[in-house]
């Protein structure tokens, strides 16, 4: 299981909320750059960030500094965050990004993500599929950098997306509280579509959190709030 330690951008300081509620960011370091050599130091390869404005405005909002980051490392990085055009996903991977990170515009345009998936791979393309339970336990899709709540579910996006490989899903409800992933929501993910690489997000607070998500094998996890507020050590990860 690859290790994702994320950096979620707002402002040029890295930040995190709770639920995806911008009143509750918190800044954690207003110097990225050194954020990316600690996860460097202690045996990270991939890095997961996020344009939290970008997310918000539903445009890159912070590329010069997204560009500036991306070249200051050697971590593979994917980037997500208000990406909608072509012009956008061109701008990033023209800065050296490995992947880019698609959340909103799977729901409001899927021929155009599926004809992006055709054109640039599947290895270059992740779908985010960020959502929240319903009464009976169904993943419905959030957009507008969580602000948005749609009719979608999961499933349907993923039997859509025929094609897709890596699918990146947050469960809103815990992300940010380090109370633990959506162990469930993952599980059934990997049973009814084993062929995806499943990257789990949100809510892990522990170690044995890390551990119980690599006993269900997905492909990865993003780490972000527990690495900041000192819950798992970096010296402790298994980054892959």
């Amino acid at each position: 299981m690859i290790v994702y330690p994320a950096i979620d951008l707002r402002d040029g300081k890295c930040v995190r909320l709770t639920k995806g509620d911008f009143a509750t960011t918190k800044v954690y370091n207003d110097n990225p750059i050194s954020m990316l050599e600690e996860f460097a130091k202690f045996g990270a390869t991939w890095l997961h960030m996020v344009d939290l404005d970008g997310a918000k405005q539903g445009k890159i909002a912070q590329g010069a500094l997204i560009k500036s980051l991306v070249a200051s490392s050697d971590l593979k990085v994917q980037v997500g965050g208000g990406i909608r055009t072509i012009e956008d996903i061109e701008l990033l991977f023209g800065y050296g990004v490995s992947r880019v990170v698609l959340g909103s515009i799977c729901v409001s345009n899927k021929d155009l993500v599926k004809q992006w998936l055709d054109t640039y791979g599947p290895e270059k393309i992740v779908l985010a599929l960020d959502c929240h339970l319903n009464e009976d336990g169904t993943p419905m899709v959030t957009t507008h950098g969580w602000q948005e709540k749609s009719t979608v579910t999961v499933w349907d996006l993923l039997n859509y997306y025929a094609t897709a490989k890596y699918v990146l899903c947050t469960d809103i409800s815990v992300d940010g509280t380090l109370e633990g992933p959506s162990m469930d929501l993952y599980q059934e993910l990997q049973e009814c579509f084993p062929h995806i690489k499943l990257i789990a997000s949100g809510g892990v607070g522990s170690l044995n959190d890390l551990i119980k998500l690599k006993e269900l094998n997905v492909y990865g996890a993003v780490v972000g709030k527990a690495i900041y507020e000192g819950k798992i050590p970096l010296e402790k990860i298994e980054f892959a």
